[in-house]
């Protein structure tokens, strides 16, 4: 069995880079008000509903009118998500290894859990507010450099945050998230109106930035969701829109019963649940 093996200290790690690598459940784009306590599928967490507060003229010598309430936990954020990874350690590795045989081993664990996860929230586009919508799979959006078209790139990011402003969804906290081909062409047009072109510094190569453009963080993922293989669904909101809850439920070591080796097994659960449909948009766009 491999020795000095603490499944707490190997959950958090796991766990910390994969959030660490991810682009759609990366804190500011999703939120985690309402993790609570949760450890395995069919969990269930309450979001609180907010009512909106009013502003009302005062007069002396008048009763104040009384305060506006909270709403009733009405809406269920429900764990629905339940991932398990495994690997083998043989013996002679152990041996070979001479050291730190786990810590690549827990690397590619934690890209396959950034991997999924980040799937499952670029699905959530489908919950976008119908008012927020560009571009349709009849007739989808087709970006380009060209300098005052209507479907020029930046024309069509402004667009998308017109959409946002319309229905009162808070300027901060602002993120849009695009398939690589997309922020290529941002970079282009950049480098048409002779600017430098973004995205190469550290930051971006650790959270998918390449821009800030129209009040949107503009970030990159290669699971921006498309159907028909060429209509991408550009997702883009804010912060308060998607609320996300996920935990480490178990990390273990066991003995193989037929090799020379150990396994170790862990498992993720996680759920989310857009919470403000108002304040999340969708762009489709076609690649050609």
């Amino acid at each position: 069995m491999i020795d000095n093996f603490i499944p707490e200290f190997w959950a958090s790690i796991v766990l910390e880079a994969a959030q660490k690598a991810m682009v759609y459940a990366q804190p500011g784009v999703i939120n985690r008000n309402y993790e609570g306590e949760f450890a395995a599928k069919g969990d269930t967490v309450h979001i609180i509903g907010i009512g909106d507060v009013t502003v009302v003229d005062t007069a002396d010598g008048t009763d104040q009118a009384e305060g506006d309430e909270m709403l009733d936990a009405d809406t269920i954020l429900t764990i629905s998500q339940d991932k398990t990874f495994r690997f083998l350690v043989y013996d002679k590795q152990k041996k070979q290894a001479g050291g730190d045989i786990l810590s690549p081993y827990m690397r590619r664990a934690a890209y396959r859990i950034k991997d999924a996860t980040d799937l499952y929230v670029a699905g959530m586009y489908v919950d976008a507010s119908s008012a927020n919508k560009i571009g349709t799979d009849a007739s989808p959006k087709v970006p380009n450099t060209t300098a005052g078209d209507a479907q020029n790139v930046f024309n069509l990011i402004e667009d998308c945050s017109v959409l946002l402003s319309n229905n009162n969804v808070p300027t901060d906290g602002r993120w849009m998230i695009v398939p690589p081909w997309f922020s290529g062409l941002i970079v282009k047009d950049y480098h048409r109106e002779g600017a430098s072109a973004p995205g190469l510094s550290e930051i971006a190569h650790l959270t998918g930035k390449v821009a800030h453009i129209a009040g949107f963080d503009i970030l990159e993922s290669n699971n921006v969701p498309n159907t028909s293989l060429t209509k991408y669904k550009i997702l883009f909101g804010n912060d308060d829109a998607i609320t996300f809850a996920d935990s480490l439920a178990g990390i273990e070591p066991l003995r193989h019963q037929k090799r020379w080796a150990d396994i170790v097994r862990g498992r993720h659960v996680y759920g989310g649940k857009v919470a403000y449909p108002d304040n999340l948009g969708v762009l489709t766009v076609n690649s050609s």
